[in-house]
């Protein structure tokens, strides 16, 4: 009897843990997703202004609007790509999260750098 308490209590065990990756899978779809969508947007937004640019449509502000969407374009990726590769290197020792973090913040660095010449 008490081996049959064990093997149900370990299954109940793991369905939660399936539950759980489940959920966080789903979490990293919905951020891919939409991280995709709106980096699409802002890069078509962007093309379409230069391409006016080329066909001499003159727009006071295409410098700024480019600049504003390409920078959109790369929040949207950071959020698309930084749930997915957090989740890679948690199971990872701890040299793998401090190279995380550390490319983490220069690409938001390189974000605000792109940020101050708008």
């Amino acid at each position: 009897m008490a081996e049959t308490n064990n093997k149900k209590t370990t299954t109940k065990r793991k369905k939660r843990v399936v539950v759980e990756h489940r959920e966080r899978r789903d979490m990293t779809k919905l951020c891919a997703f939409w991280g995709i969508v709106f980096s699409g947007v802002a890069m078509f937004i962007g093309f379409f202004v230069g391409l006016l640019n080329i066909c001499g449509v003159t727009i006071s502000w295409a410098n700024t609007l480019q600049g504003v969407c390409s920078m959109v374009s790369m929040i949207a990726l950071l959020i698309a790509v930084a749930f997915p590769a957090y989740d890679y290197c948690r199971g990872r020792g701890k040299n793998w999260k401090v190279v995380y973090w550390v490319a983490l913040i220069l690409y938001i660095c390189g974000i605000v750098g792109i940020g101050f010449t708008l």
